[in-house]
């Protein structure tokens, strides 16, 4: 099988409307051209710059990360409600939803607060991105692991994976759960690897980077020492099927915290968790490379995995072998989780729209009744055949 990297989140991205991205990438042509992700802010101001030039004809920019070669990335947009607020002529839907606003609360609070940190750390060093990639590049379960800012959701995440990997077909000892921490900017030497890695600075300028960075973060009084959700707000699923980083599913801190502020600690982890494993099986099996998933738009594409995934999530959370949650509950989750759904009908992260999200997952949902009736859990394989056979019933609503 072809080499490539999926790092998908496909929600959080959250915030926004445009979520969840498939985008090839080529090596770069040289270090001074990378440049990094565009999960972001659009801008941090009216007058803001999205790059800096650096000494020796180095630049930071907000763009594609670079990666393995013949690699593919997934699921890099951020925070679509802060770009509104910021320039809100630039967008017309969706509304505000409850997880944006509380994401714009916290971020529009730093900035406002202390904005020549907020410069520092967002506008000139792109620090924001660091956790994202610290965790893709390097974070692994050879060293210690923690979920939440203090590690309140280690003993959920770990009967999660458990849960999860023994109710579907694939292999997935292989699929590591790592955290996303914006502590990590703390930490000079792993910072400043990633700017290296992922902008491409030499050492001793990306050294000088993370040590900015560091005492930034030390000296605010709102970031509580990188525990704020402007770095952490994500969650990925990600392969390189064998190449020189491990399968992974990223959890960030801040995208837990966000759902507990809205009263659904009960259900996130194991929905998010849940999410980003259905990519997995996508990756596994193939799905990436379905009629559905590989002509059209690259808007439509990502419809389709995205829904594909929601409806598996779904399928899994209220199966009676799965985590045999209420379904009632679990579709109060999806109804904040799915406003991310968006109408942005030609960005290539299109997630489909909430109403599509939402039919995407009452398919898994029935899927998971009529399973139940039969004692048994559904092959992945057959999950995949009975949604592309419903596949244009859930997208008619509101097709383009």
């Amino acid at each position: 099988m072809r080499q490539r990297l999926l790092a998908g989140v496909c929600l959080a991205l959250a915030l926004g409307a445009a979520g969840c991205q498939d985008q090839p990438t080529a090596p770069a042509a040289n270090a001074s051209a990378a440049t990094a992700s565009a999960a972001a802010l659009r801008s941090a101001g009216p007058n803001a710059a999205l790059s800096r030039a650096l000494p020796g004809g180095a630049s930071l920019e907000r763009g594609e990360v670079v990666l393995p070669p013949a690699a593919r990335i997934t699921d890099q947009q951020l925070t679509e409600a802060v770009r509104r607020a910021l320039n809100p002529n630039d967008y017309v839907c969706p509304p505000s939803t409850p997880i944006s606003d509380w994401w714009l609360q916290q971020a529009l609070a730093f900035r406002d607060q202390e904005p020549a940190l907020f410069q520092t750390l967002y506008v000139d060093w792109l620090a924001d991105l660091i956790p994202t990639y610290e965790a893709l590049y390097f974070e692994t379960t050879a060293t210690p692991q923690y979920f939440g800012y203090h590690g309140e959701y280690n003993r959920i995440m770990a009967k999660t994976e458990k849960d999860v990997k023994r109710f579907w077909d694939i292999r997935s000892d292989d699929i590591q759960l790592v955290a996303m921490h914006g502590t990590v900017l703390q930490d000079v030497e792993r910072t400043a690897a990633t700017y290296e890695a992922v902008f491409g600075l030499p050492a001793p300028l990306a050294r000088q980077a993370a040590e900015i960075v560091r005492a930034a973060v030390l000296q605010s009084q709102v970031l509580d020492g990188g525990n704020h959700p402007l770095f952490s707000f994500n969650a990925f699923a990600f392969s390189t099927f064998g190449g020189p980083i491990p399968d992974k599913i990223v959890m960030g801190d801040g995208i837990l915290a966000g759902y507990s502020a809205l009263g659904f600690d009960d259900v996130a982890p194991q929905a998010i968790y849940a999410h980003e494993f259905a990519h997995h099986i996508q990756f596994e099996n193939g799905y990436f490379d379905d009629p559905y998933a590989t002509t059209g738009s690259a808007a439509e594409q990502t419809r389709y995995t995205e829904l594909m995934s929601d409806a598996m999530s779904a399928y899994y959370l209220t199966h009676a072998r799965g985590a045999a949650m209420n379904q009632k509950r679990v579709e109060q989750f999806l109804e904040v989780f799915y406003e991310i759904g968006d109408c942005a009908f030609s960005d290539p992260g299109h997630h489909g729209t909430p109403n599509q999200r939402m039919a995407a997952a009452r398919f898994g949902f029935q899927l998971a009744a009529e399973a139940q009736k039969q004692g048994h859990i559904l092959p992945s394989a057959e999950v995949h055949a009975r949604f592309v056979a419903a596949y244009p019933g859930l997208v008619a609503p509101d097709a383009i």
